[in-house]
């Protein structure tokens, strides 16, 4: 493939974007870096629909696997809810509650009933009901550890995820723009290493791609626009790889809600989320082959980059029982 077709083709995944325009304008200045397997793994995303109610992590390492020829484990499919169970993520008690009530309704009513009943409830529609349970909001969502073990497990850890932490509550930011600019450079060699990534971040310093329009666009080509801010929520998101237009870097990433779609973040931004500025800590969780994983993770540290898991606030709680519905 040319580089012009694959910057091409990377554009037209992104939401709202005129790709005629935008190469008309500055194609000349554009480099892309996306992630290896980049259209499966888009492909895999786009039948994936929304994420479920505190399943963002679930289902970004979901469509991710998938789209890397991981499509079932132990006759299980590989799906949000699937890893959402590996991860053990925890999940608001009166949803499971209130779930248990909806499937014993469901046995009694017609097909289309039925069929209507589960759609209107998807978002807490779980395929599983052995989740920890919380009623503390703060808790609520996956544990980089449970990400980082489901991630293993379903793809039998031929591949491994490494954890990055970017801001810790003792010692404070840990992903200076150094750092970060360092990063960038190693993700620009993601087809050399295999890499994917996942960001757990504060969505605060995103700007709103559902509230501006032709968000995408309006970066590529340097446009100014009035800046909207998404609300502050913790998050997984998906980071697809990198555009380079003069020199400045913009971060293509993966929501885990359709309004919002595959567009752009600034690079600055995405450090900005990454340190989350909420009193939890953040990070970025790498996904190699197994085979680079020492290489990876020894050039990490060696520049200075903090290997290591973090607590953004949702306790990990392993398997104590078996799926039950």
């Amino acid at each position: 493939m040319s580089q012009y077709s694959k910057i091409r083709d990377v554009l037209n995944t992104l939401k709202d974007v005129d790709v005629d325009k935008v190469l008309s304008t500055i194609g000349e200045k554009i480099r892309v870096y996306p992630t290896p397997n980049y259209y499966s793994i888009h492909e895999e995303y786009l039948k994936e629909l929304d994420q479920k109610e505190n399943f963002c992590g679930a289902f970004t390492a979901a469509y991710i696997i998938r789209g890397l020829g991981y499509k079932t484990y132990k006759n299980e499919i590989i799906d949000q809810d699937y890893i959402a169970y590996l991860a053990r993520v925890n999940v608001d008690l009166s949803d499971i509650e209130k779930l248990k009530i909806l499937k014993k309704e469901i046995e009694t009513l017609p097909s289309k009933d039925a069929e209507e009943l589960s759609k209107r409830y998807r978002s807490i529609w779980y395929r599983f009901e052995d989740f920890p349970t919380t009623q503390k909001p703060e808790e609520l969502g996956a544990s980089p550890e449970g990400i980082i073990y489901a991630i293993q497990e379903v793809t039998m850890y031929r591949y491994k995820a490494i954890p990055i932490k970017t801001f810790s509550k003792t010692n404070g930011n840990l992903l200076s723009k150094e750092k970060m600019d360092i990063l960038l450079d190693i993700m620009k060699e993601s087809e050399k290493y295999g890499i994917q990534a996942i960001l757990n971040l504060n969505t605060k310093y995103f700007l709103d791609s559902e509230k501006i329009p032709r968000l995408s666009e309006k970066l590529l080509l340097r446009e100014r626009f009035k800046a909207v801010f998404r609300e502050s929520v913790g998050h997984y998101v998906g980071y697809a790889g990198l555009i380079e237009v003069d020199g400045e870097f913009l971060i293509i990433v993966r929501e885990t809600y359709r309004r919002y779609g595959v567009h752009l973040q600034p690079a600055d931004y995405v450090v900005k989320a990454l340190l989350r500025g909420d009193g939890r800590e953040g990070g970025i969780i790498i996904i190699v082959p197994s085979e680079v994983e020492g290489e990876l993770k020894k050039i990490l540290m060696e520049n200075g980059l903090k290997v290591e898991v973090w607590d953004n606030g949702s306790p990990y709680i392993p398997f104590t029982s078996q799926r039950t519905s």
